[in-house]
């Protein structure tokens, strides 16, 4: 079955090479010049970080043979939603979109956010304008950062709606930059790694060498989020679209090389005063500029200022690149909405879907990149959300078509994706934690949102296409109660008193109750509302009374 929008008035410019940047250049960020001194080789060390990054892959490619079974059979723009809505409706659509469009936009501003700190490892502070702006939460704000993401925000929305081939060309470049950039560090810096000085090569938060690994792969959906953008855009391929099953296998095998790559030029060389990798991780928290980031310090060590150089170009690359493609998704995912009439119609059309989103992202940036970290920790979770549905989606259509291959990667996918999300959700089942007190709020926040618009849906559908309508707003309101608990009783485990108990319980308490009521206030609305049009329909099939006496006659 093909989507019925597929129609000449579609642009194909979108070569093989395009494509694979779309997906290179959505998952690879910032995050993966960081991450090896964060959270790599803290928990699993140089040696289980290339422990992990083979599962890690091996489930992406499942997940991705998922898309490109919906991709070849629904070619179109609707991507994920319309994969969901073909298999389980409107509604479970809307669910999917909603967690999804949560991930794509913390794409993009976290990636603006990140400008300032590429700057700041060629530059120097100089972009911190007098001491600072303003402070919030305790986060020093400056300006002049805050400028730099502003105005790449901007300028690539302005390109976006005036000069959309030209930005491609440009997201393609930079892809290619980023990918050579990482090949040409890599190649200076691993064969100056000393075998012997990696000693233990696993982490050094002390926990065990399997438990490592499996927090490692659980931070998959976070590490690959993006590949999946490239469904949003088969309508605009100018090639047949099963070459795509080889853009998405390129594309997360080269991600999970430049993961395990990144992890190993992080070792390759430490700073003056440490005897080993380990004492220079440890340490991380007390080291500010270069030294603070293993990547672009060993950049800088091995190669001197034109490896610093070369580093800071790739960064910047994958930081505007991810931007790029971040913009694209939000942009499709809004814009599906919008003709299935959960948005207003006004999203159909680009330059009003690419300046809300410019303008949404400016707002969210003003409050810097420090305060914004709990966004960043629901990224995944949008993701998986995400990788579920097309999982399960694959698997119900290709049971209906008796393709037994896909049914069992659909299984497959789903299972990934259970244990993806139980792991980000559940606390302590990982050597880190997934997500903190902060995360845990906004995702209710994020709930109570989506019963806005869900209910828009709702009224708006007619009575015979409420199927399922109600275990979507039980969904929602279940992850609503779940997140506004778990807030609350991490608040409290942070608690260093009993006054502080006291004082968490009169406030937070006040605010946990109010957000889940008013969840469930809109819940129980909207399953009244459903029953009256499930009503309605039943009315209206009944025989009247003279249809009755004339069928008695």
């Amino acid at each position: 079955m093909q989507d019925n929008r597929i129609s000449g008035e579609y642009d194909r410019y979108l070569s093989s090479l395009d494509v694979w940047a779309i997906a290179f250049g959505c998952i690879i960020g910032w995050g993966a010049f960081m991450m090896p001194g964060t959270t790599f080789l803290p928990v699993g060390g140089p040696l289980g970080t290339l422990l992990a990054v083979p599962f890690m892959v091996l489930s992406m490619l499942v997940i991705g043979a998922n898309f490109f079974f919906l991709m070849r059979r629904r070619p179109g723009t609707g991507g994920v939603y319309a994969y969901t809505k073909e298999a389980f409706g409107r509604d479970h659509a809307f669910l999917c979109a909603w967690f999804l469009s949560l991930s794509y936009l913390t794409i993009l501003f976290m990636n603006a956010t990140s400008l300032f700190l590429v700057i700041r490892m060629v530059f120097g502070r100089r972009l911190q304008i007098g001491y600072y702006a303003y402070n919030i939460a305790g986060n020093y704000i400056f300006m002049g950062e805050v400028g730099a993401s502003i105005v790449a925000l901007a300028v690539i929305a302005l390109l976006f709606i005036n000069a959309k081939p030209f930005l491609q060309r440009v997201q393609t470049i930079l892809a290619v930059v980023m990918l050579v950039g990482v090949v040409i560090v890599a190649a200076f810096c691993l064969p100056r790694i000393n075998l012997e000085s990696l000693g233990d090569g696993f982490g050094i938060r002390g926990v065990s060498r399997p438990f490592a690994v499996f927090t490692i792969v659980m931070l998959a959906p976070w590490a690959f989020v993006g590949f999946e953008v490239i469904s949003l855009e088969t309508a605009h391929f100018d090639f047949k679209i099963h070459r795509s099953r080889w853009i998405l296998l390129a594309a997360i095998l080269l991600s999970g090389l430049v993961y395990a790559a990144l992890a190993l030029v992080g070792v390759s060389s430490v700073p003056d005063g440490y005897a080993s990798w380990q004492a220079y991780i440890a340490d991380l928290g007390q080291l500010d500029g270069v030294a603070s980031v293993p990547t672009f310090n060993a950049a800088r060590s091995v190669m001197g200022s034109g490896g610093m150089l070369i580093m800071a170009v790739a960064a910047l690359a994958a930081i505007l690149t991810g931007m790029i493609a971040a913009y694209r998704a939000i942009t499709r995912v809004l814009s599906t909405m919008a003709e299935d009439r959960i948005l207003s119609q006004k999203f159909e059309g680009t330059t009003y879907s690419i300046l809300f989103i410019m303008l949404v992202s400016i707002v969210i940036s003003i409050f810097g990149r420090s305060t914004l970290q709990c966004f960043m920790e629901l990224t995944s979770l949008g993701a998986i959300i995400g990788f579920g549905y097309t999982s399960a989606s694959a698997w119900r259509l290709a049971k209906q078509t008796g393709n037994r291959k896909f049914v069992v990667l659909g299984i497959a996918g789903v299972v990934i994706s259970v244990a993806f999300v139980v792991a980000q959700l559940v606390p302590r089942l990982t050597a880190i934690e997934m997500m903190g007190s902060s995360a845990y709020l906004l995702l209710s926040l994020w709930c109570l949102l989506g019963f806005m618009f869900y209910l828009r849906i709702v009224s708006r559908s007619g009575a015979a296409s409420k199927d399922g309508t109600s275990s979507t707003g039980v969904a929602l309101f279940a992850l609503l109660l779940f997140s506004a608990l778990m807030w609350l009783g991490k608040r409290l485990m942070a608690a260093e008193s009993v006054q502080t108990v006291r004082d968490t319980l009169g406030l937070e308490g006040v605010i946990m109750l109010l957000v889940v009521f008013i969840g469930l206030g809109e819940m129980m609305y909207i399953q009244r509302l459903v029953r009256k049009k499930h009503e309605e329909l039943r009315a209206a099939s009944e025989p009247t009374r003279d249809d009755a006496e004339h069928l008695s006659e």
